[in-house]
């Protein structure tokens, strides 16, 4: 992820928690020369602090000054942009959720929901302390995100089609904005926060009421020149039952409440774990949901897969997936081996708007911090 030695270095303290520049050095794999120069460089960005000096263990060897992370001055704003609701949190560097805030959409209409993100980033920014450095805006939305420009290409759920949310924010807040998908987003979470630390080769497979997934080769997440790679709705056509359309959270939702009454997603989930006939439709979307893991496991061989599914909760439902990797698997993976959940627990959807901007910020910290300076 780091591709200069600065970002190596930031990197390795982030790894590593405090500690002196030679085991920096180590770690990140550059001289003790280059951890020096790029230290104090990092220092004076603001993102790096100089710890008091200690004895070396044992008392041998020269005092030295252990260099740790700034999380204290500097965070990122992170907005999630929902099916049905924004999230706002406020993320420091070293990965702490510190404030997380969600707003239900009054409209799917763009501005209207964009205009309620200026809204509430104003208001959290304003209360955050004097000396808390903002360092970004990141933005995870669903659907089809162009990178380059920081629009929304196209999402289905929210109808929205080629929508300047970089643009748009960039000038209503005065913060520089970096938009992705949730999914690309996630993985850099994961990379930096989370079960693909050093990982080479992964996945993220996300089912909600979007149904994607990213992959990272060599680390580097892959985006695609018409910015949908990862898009899987019609991987397999139809499962015996239904299309993978259907599978998303608020069809599941639809479909229940056709026979009962349930609040939203979170209820018929649930419903579910307390062992009612709701589990059914979990069950039938992790097997469905299990062969898409198998076929993207077959064509990628990561050494990871993180699950993000709503219904893992409910009893069986991991099962579910596991046995259809195992019978659809052409090379016989193990999911116990290769699959995980997400690391972050109640909060995938908060790290992932922090990961878009963050994973700059370690990967080119220094032309980052002028970047956005300006």
């Amino acid at each position: 992820m780091a591709n200069g030695s600065a970002g190596a270095v930031l990197r390795a303290v982030l790894d590593l928690g405090s500690a002196p520049r030679s085991v920096v050095a180590k770690h990140a794999g550059v001289s003790p020369a280059t951890v020096t120069w790029q230290s104090r460089a990092l220092v004076e960005a603001g993102l790096l602090v100089e710890l008091p000096e200690t004895a070396s263990p044992g008392g041998v060897g020269r005092p030295h000054s252990p260099i740790a992370l700034d999380s204290v001055g500097n965070v990122v704003l992170a907005v999630h942009i929902a099916a049905v609701q924004i999230t706002v949190a406020v993320v420091d560097i070293a990965g702490s959720v510190l404030h997380s805030e969600q707003v239900p959409h009054r409209t799917h209409a763009p501005y209207d929901i964009l205009d309620t993100v200026v809204e509430r980033v104003r208001a959290v920014g304003a209360n955050l302390a004097e000396h808390v450095r903002i360092r970004g805006l990141g933005v995870a939305v669903g659907g089809r995100v162009d990178t380059a420009t920081g629009s929304v290409v196209d999402h289905s759920y929210l109808r929205w089609h080629d929508v300047p949310v970089r643009e748009y924010l960039g000038a209503r807040t005065g913060l520089p904005v970096s938009v992705d998908s949730h999914t690309r987003a996630t993985v850099y979470a994961e990379q930096l926060y989370g079960r693909l630390r050093g990982s080479a080769s992964s996945i993220v497979l996300f089912v909600g009421n979007v149904i994607d997934a990213a992959i990272a080769v060599h680390g580097r997440v892959h985006c695609g020149p018409r910015f949908g790679a990862g898009s899987i709705t019609r991987l397999l056509g139809t499962t015996d039952r239904f299309a993978l359309e259907a599978l998303g959270d608020h069809a599941l939702l639809a479909r229940a409440r056709a026979v009962g009454h349930y609040d939203d997603v979170p209820d018929l989930v649930a419903a579910a774990v307390a062992g009612g006939g709701e589990r059914d439709y979990f069950l039938e979307r992790a097997t469905a949901m299990g062969e898409v893991a198998a076929a993207l496991i077959d064509l990628i061989d990561p050494e990871a897969l993180i699950l993000i599914d709503r219904g893992l909760p409910v009893p069986g439902v991991r099962d579910a997936y596991d046995e259809a990797v195992r019978a659809h698997s052409a090379i016989g993976a193990n999911p116990a081996e290769v699959i995980s959940p997400s690391s972050f627990p109640g909060q995938v959807l908060v790290m992932a708007a922090a990961g878009v901007v963050l994973q700059e910020l370690f990967d080119d910290p220094l032309n980052t911090v002028v970047a956005h300076a300006v």
